[in-house]
């Protein structure tokens, strides 16, 4: 990555390092190469896509944003749908250790971001790159994984339908008991320190927070949340066999 101030010094920067490359016996790739203007323009590297200088809200402050490019997300949602066949029987330890890997691998990649920036402050230059649009995308991510599991869990005629009836049962709190790493708390956790009891505080918040909204909105519209179906749905998931 060459950066400068203006197209002119970019194009010299770029006439320079070519050179010095063509000394070293490397050649610059012609299709992938190309100059962008960082105030409108994303660009991809290493996995990555790092968003446009934007006003910061608090501040108005110009700031950036990075989060994994999009073909690092399908790769991660495909490792795990790799993992996770339904068309095996297996115990949910086992389920469990085949997923965990995966998101070790991913979320440690990840986190290189922080390192980056923490590493740039040591040296004195303080950063303006943003990384909270990553956590969206870790619990998008999580919610897909716990998704295909309870699935898996399903020895008999697993299906999606069977699925959303267990998630008040096989919970957040209970992927957690039986040793899933989230991977938006892993990745938190390795840039901040963030705990477990913290994280599973905050999805407890969140749920309240998500279930109020919607019986806001049910009563906004004239309509009941807790319908005797709802009711029914949540003790059939309590009373059925793991």
């Amino acid at each position: 990555l060459l950066f400068a101030k203006s197209r002119e010094t970019i194009e010299k920067a770029a006439s320079l390092t070519k050179e010095k490359l063509g000394e070293l016996g490397l050649e610059i790739s012609k299709e992938k190469t190309k100059v962008v203007n960082f105030s409108k323009d994303d660009f991809d590297f290493l996995g990555f896509t790092f968003h446009h200088w934007r006003p910061r809200k608090k501040d108005n402050k110009s700031v950036f944003h990075v989060t994994p490019k999009e073909d690092s997300i399908k790769d991660f949602r495909l490792k795990i749908k790799e993992k996770t066949r339904k068309t095996l029987t297996l115990s949910k330890e086992e389920w469990i250790r085949r997923v965990n890997p995966i998101i070790r691998g991913k979320v440690n990649y990840y986190v290189t971001i922080i390192k980056a920036i923490k590493a740039n402050e040591e040296l004195g230059q303080k950063s303006r790159c943003i990384t909270r649009w990553m956590r969206s995308k870790l619990k998008a991510i999580d919610g897909y994984i716990r998704k295909r599991l309870r699935v898996a869990f399903i020895h008999k005629h697993p299906n999606q339908k069977k699925e959303q009836k267990m998630r008040y049962k096989w919970n957040n709190r209970f992927f957690v008991s039986i040793k899933l790493i989230p991977s938006y708390w892993l990745y938190l956790n390795k840039a901040y320190g963030y705990s477990l009891d913290e994280y599973l505080v905050e999805l407890k918040i969140l749920g309240k927070r998500k279930q109020q909204n919607a019986i806001k909105r049910a009563k906004e519209n004239g309509e009941e949340y807790f319908t005797p179906h709802r009711i029914q749905k949540m003790q059939n998931a309590w009373n059925a066999s793991s």
